[in-house]
């Protein structure tokens, strides 16, 4: 109980913290939640998503590193200019799907029903609500969430739902 307070204590008692925070311990991955200082972590906490690391080029050290930052200045300008205008020009022919919001409930019903239709009635039981319903209802009934994640372009899809 001890332990389990103090890393409780660690993160502000934020228990999906603490908990990421210790699998991840027990798999030898570095923490999310307690980043090094040269990496800091952002945490979106209205939507409950997490984890985006803001990554910075380290300076350039001594005369030769910054000859060649200077001489790679103008390549590396042109080349992440160009890659914003395609980018830019690429979201009005195919603009991200992840973008559109539609009706979140509505999504899970159909891929249910899509579901059942390919591989059955045989699987676990599949919320049906959205993913901050679910969170939710997991915090306040203290269960654990499995979010599923279905990917239907992955080759070992078909066989791990049957």
């Amino acid at each position: 109980m001890d332990q389990c307070r103090r890393t409780l204590e660690q993160h502000n008692w934020n228990i999906e913290a603490a908990v990421q925070d210790r699998l991840n311990e027990q798999e030898g991955v570095p923490s999310v939640f307690n980043p090094p200082p040269a990496r800091p972590l952002q945490v979106n906490t209205t939507d409950h998503r997490v984890y985006s690391y803001i990554v910075s080029r380290p300076q350039p050290r001594g005369l030769l590193g910054w000859s060649y930052y200077l001489i790679m200045l103008p390549f590396r300008f042109t080349y992440y200019t160009l890659l914003d205008i395609f980018r830019f020009a690429l979201r009005f022919i195919r603009p991200d799907p992840r973008g559109r919001v539609t009706d979140p409930v509505g999504d899970v019903m159909s891929f249910i029903q899509s579901f059942e239709e390919k591989y059955g009635r045989s699987h676990p039981v599949f919320y049906q609500g959205t993913y901050s319903q679910a969170l939710n209802d997991a915090k306040r009934e203290l269960r654990y969430l499995l979010v599923y994640l279905h990917g239907d372009d992955h080759q070992d899809t078909d066989e791990f739902c049957r």
